[in-house]
């Protein structure tokens, strides 16, 4: 066996290893693949996404770098280079590697994927529906196409399709806590679907105990329809030692408002920005179930104002808000 065909066959299954998220067997592979030859790109990809398969952001990064450098046509690199970069917050290297990964291969449904998710990142809704529509046509089994599409369906006020998209998004992955979590909540937010909700928030729980949002969620909505509650039961498995702890205590009756307010303050203005967005809209519902809609309609209409638009609970509050008048 020649050096080359050598170091393909370790390539080859080093691929295999990192598909199956065994990366410490799929470093091994890729490693000995590249001993044969150095310039192999496909190794170097292969090894890259080992090293994302640890969480090893700089390592992946070089690979996707020197697979680049070695075949400058390659969609595939630049796709994960470009998605690393956008996790990285670095939106203009994102972008144009994105681009040109698509100008590669415009069939490459996971970098048409990548660049959606970007545009949705920086508030480019029609661009990032664009992609996600073109994602799903190339790869209609793709539930992540499915879920962010969902999600953009909700941040435009389009309940009935973002039901539809998690729905499917749930179809294809049916162990995904954080879709049933956002299907909850697009049926909270539709008048008379919260038994829905309430079912949605219990399977994202069950799936996620440690999920904070879904277990507040819950409450919210076993509280609407005068169901028992689960909160309590469900602080056993949260961390109460970071936000949205003071929240969830506020609604457990260990703290009031003020006190709750007070505790969304932090020295990092987006993390205070943020905080505040949601001590603004938790206590407005707390409020509303209160019957004292005076003081939701307030808070409410702040979280409507302030939230950033990304969040939830910021078109959970418009609608709150347009139903309140």
């Amino acid at each position: 066996m020649t050096a080359k065909n050598r170091a393909a066959a370790f390539s080859s299954r080093c691929g295999w290893w990192w598909a199956k998220k065994d990366p410490d067997r799929a470093l091994s592979d890729c490693n000995e693949a590249l001993r044969a030859d150095s310039n192999n790109a496909a190794a170097y990809l292969n090894r890259g996404n080992a090293y994302l398969n640890k969480s090893d952001f700089e390592h992946a990064f070089a690979d996707f770098n020197e697979a680049i450098r070695l075949d400058p046509k390659n969609a595939w690199a630049f796709a994960e280079r470009g998605n690393l970069y956008k996790n990285k917050g670095d939106r203009e290297h994102a972008l144009a590697d994105l681009n040109e990964a698509v100008r590669l291969n415009p069939g490459y449904a996971l970098a048409v994927f990548f660049r959606g998710d970007l545009y949705r990142s920086m508030g480019d809704l029609p661009r990032a529906m664009t992609d996600m529509n073109e994602a799903i046509r190339l790869d209609p089994n793709y539930a992540p196409a499915y879920f962010t599409r969902g999600r953009l369906s909700y941040l435009l006020g389009n309940n009935p399709a973002a039901l539809e998209d998690f729905t499917k998004s749930i179809k294809l992955a049916p162990e995904d806590a954080s879709a049933y979590f956002n299907r909850g909540v697009a049926y909270y937010v539709i008048g008379g679907r919260t038994p829905d909700a309430v079912a949605d928030f219990r399977k994202a729980t069950e799936l996620n105990p440690k999920g904070a949002y879904a277990a507040l969620w819950r409450d919210l909505a076993e509280r609407r329809i005068n169901a028992p509650g689960h909160l309590a039961e469900a602080v056993k498995q949260l961390d109460m030692t970071v936000w949205p702890a003071p929240v969830i205590r506020h609604f457990l009756g260990e703290l009031n408002a003020e006190q709750t307010f007070g505790a969304a303050f932090d020295t990092d203005p987006k993390t205070k920005l943020a905080q505040t967005c949601e001590a603004n809209f938790y206590s407005g519902e707390f409020a509303l179930l209160k019957k004292n809609n005076k003081e939701a309609q307030r808070l409410l209409k702040l979280a409507a104002n302030d939230c950033p638009p990304s969040f939830v609970e910021s078109t959970a509050a418009i609608a709150e808000v347009i139903l309140l008048k």
